[in-house]
């Protein structure tokens, strides 16, 4: 099975939101709406994996640290259950297992710019490699 690339147009793209907290997932959601992408938030990251399991989801951008379930964890959920998704990480923490990832990290607290930059630098990229880290400052 091929993995398809994500729509070039905003309004045909949905990006799952997953973070604890209320504020960082609303103002991702504000931000990415504004620029016309479909949005869908879960502040747990199990709802968040039933989610993307019955619909589909071009990127998931999920905070790492997380009660119930790290943002990894999640990724490598979600992943496995749709080869398509895209994976975008944010957090205010590097850890060594993040930094192992590959994946690309989005470094909280993140300006508007760097928010929409890595969301468009991932949804062109597969998975990036060697391990890729936007500031957010």
């Amino acid at each position: 099975m091929t993995a398809e690339p994500a729509p070039a147009r905003p309004e045909e793209t949905t990006i799952l939101v997953v973070d604890d907290e209320d504020h960082v997932r609303d103002l991702c959601k504000d931000i990415l709406e504004a620029e016309g992408y479909v949005v869908i938030t879960a502040a747990d990251p199990l709802v968040a994996r039933r989610i993307a399991a019955s619909q589909p989801v071009h990127l998931l951008l999920t905070d790492v640290v997380m009660p119930a379930m790290s943002g990894l964890e999640l990724a490598d959920h979600v992943e496995a259950a749709r080869k398509d998704t895209k994976i975008l990480l944010m957090s205010g923490y590097m850890t060594a297992a993040t930094k192992a990832s590959g994946r690309t990290l989005l470094a909280k607290p993140f300006t508007v710019d760097a928010l929409l930059g890595a969301v468009r630098e991932s949804l062109t990229v597969r998975r990036a490699s060697p391990f890729k880290r936007r500031e957010g400052r």
